[in-house]
This record gives C-alpha cells, structure tokens and sequence, in this order.
C-alpha cells in the first residue's frame, strides 16, 4: 500500500490521512490558504531573527497531531476539510504581498505547514529572488524526507516541543516526541535558525522535572537556542484546565538560565525585563521588549554596543 512520507504518520493514500489532506492540495502552484495578516515576527515567537521587523502570515488547513489544547482547532482540526474556507494563491501573489508591505520575511503558521511542503518551498524559490526570508512555525513532527527538502529554502523555524514524555504525546497529541527532537537537531544541523517553544499546562507538563528535561535537551543541543517558555491558557477540549500561573513560568525561566541556557523569556505572561535580550558577554541590554514595541540597540556589525561582542541575532 502506498504511504504519504511527508510526517512520520505515514498514512496510506486512501482519504483516511490524519492531516485531512485531499488531492486538491498537491499542487505547488495552487495554494489554498485559511488566512493572511501581517503581524510583529515577535509574535511567532522569534526574538532571535530579525527583532523588531513584522512578516507576513500565512494559515493553511489542517495538522498531523490532534492536540487536545490547539489554539486554531478550526481550521488545524477541521471536521470537515471542505467546509472550510480558503482562499487560492500563487506563490507569486503572496510575495508580491510581502512587497507591496515592505515585509522582510514571510511566515508560514496557525495550522502545521509542513504538511504542504511544496507550498512552502514553490514560495520560497520566488522569495529568495526579492532577499525575503521563509519562516516555519511547526510542531516539528516531519519526516527526514520533508526535513531534508526544507531545510534549503527554510531561514528560520520555531519548533513547539510539547513535552518530553512519549505519554504526553500520546495521550493529549496522538502523536511522540522522537521524530520532534529529530527535527530539532535537523535543523541545528543544518544551520537554520532555531527558536523553541513549551507551552506549560497544568497538570499535564509543568513539574519541575518536565522543565528540566527540556532544559537539558535544549542545554545537549546548543545553550545558544531561545527557548520560550508559554502560559497555557483554556482552549478546545482542555477548557476545564486552569490557566498557567505565570510563577510556574518565571520559575521554568529561572531554572533554564541557572542550568546555563543562555537565552530563555517568558510567553503569554505580563510584561517585564525578562522579555529582553542580553549580551551574553556583558548583559548589557541588546534588544528591549514592551510587548510588541521593539527597541534593538544591536550594531550594524551585530554585535553589542557596549562590548562589542558578537549578538547572537539575526539582523537586517
């Protein structure tokens, strides 16, 4: 039986994928899209690649986990595709978009877009004639095989590492965590920008030793990765849940930095100084975050303008 070998579900070609995709969605021309807005690349988050910029957002349909809390359930957990509605572009038509906005990036997000790679590629091939970066947001569960041809055209991802129990996965994603750290490492591997998000939910994943265990991961893969640490907040089927008290995420924030991870903020919680970005040679203040108002003190040269040690930012 022939096998999809774009994530690590491996569903058989027979309308029964976990993803919901259909033979509409092969094209690399004709891409179907759930939504399109321009938003802070803050709010990826990416702190670590062009601060202070805004991209272009692009959804489109569907997801290989069926996460239990996902946030934008209706068009990544559709219960009927088709219903849904879409938009068609070229890859064309959306960078002309992120031109016409002077938009130095273009972020492929809301859903799991790693489930249509030839979208994102057949995009990114028109966007790196115009010097426009493609962002992945992903849950990070692909195939070697869709890693592989990504990983050419892709500038910058955020992976959402979940949790670091196999359990957790199972029981709240359908899915494991192996081929999640895979992609992790893949990426690292090859030089693409990496930022990493753990959304902490209450009773689920929030021990101290669930924070230490994604601590270390990221501590063995590289102490330079930004790693985020999110408040969880009632969505989907986790609405008798409880909101993440925003100590449990200072305490994972503060317990990363005591292990050595050298970049790690707060997400979803009130603003403070902890949103910032230090020289990790001087600590002095690199870039500067109120919310979604960025200040980048970072020097043409990317380094820091006190010291003048290489930022481990991505700039202009």
């Amino acid at each position: 039986m022939n096998r999809c070998n774009i994530c690590p579900n491996h569903c058989s070609f027979d309308g029964n994928s976990i993803c919901q995709q259909t033979p509409i969605y092969d094209s690399e021309d004709a891409i179907y899209t759930t939504a399109v807005a321009i938003d802070p690349i803050e709010k990826k988050p990416l702190y670590h690649f062009l601060p202070g910029t805004f991209t272009l957002s692009i959804g489109t349909l569907g997801c290989n986990l069926k996460c239990l809390n996902c946030q934008n359930h209706t068009i990544a957990q559709p219960e009927q595709s088709i219903l849904v509605p879409t938009t068609t572009y070229t890859p064309e038509d959306i960078v002309n978009q992120a031109i016409e906005n002077n938009l130095e990036s273009i972020s492929w997000t809301y859903n799991e877009p790693t489930i249509h790679p030839k979208w994102i590629i057949s995009t990114a091939k028109v966007a790196k004639q115009y010097n426009i970066k493609t962002i992945v947001v992903s849950n990070g569960y692909t195939s070697e095989e869709t890693l592989a041809d990504l990983v050419k055209y892709v500038d910058a991802v955020n992976i959402d590492i979940k949790s670091m129990s196999n359990d957790f996965y199972r029981e709240v994603c359908s899915g494991l965590v192996d081929p999640v750290l895979n992609s992790v490492k893949y990426y690292v591997k090859h030089d693409v920008h990496v930022e990493l998000t753990n959304l902490l939910i209450p009773g689920y994943n929030d021990t101290t030793e669930d924070m230490r265990n994604i601590i270390n991961f990221v501590g063995n893969t590289s102490k330079d990765i930004p790693l985020h640490f999110t408040r969880f907040y009632p969505n989907f089927k986790l609405m008798d849940v409880e909101a993440t008290p925003e100590r449990t995420i200072s305490k994972a924030c503060d317990l990363a930095q005591y292990l050595g991870i050298k970049y790690v903020y707060p997400g979803n919680v009130s603003p403070s100084y902890k949103d910032n970005t230090y020289c990790k040679h001087c600590r002095h203040v690199l870039v500067e975050r109120n919310g979604y108002d960025i200040k980048s003190y970072v020097t043409s040269q990317c380094a820091c303008p006190n010291c003048s040690h290489k930022a481990d930012i991505i700039i202009k």
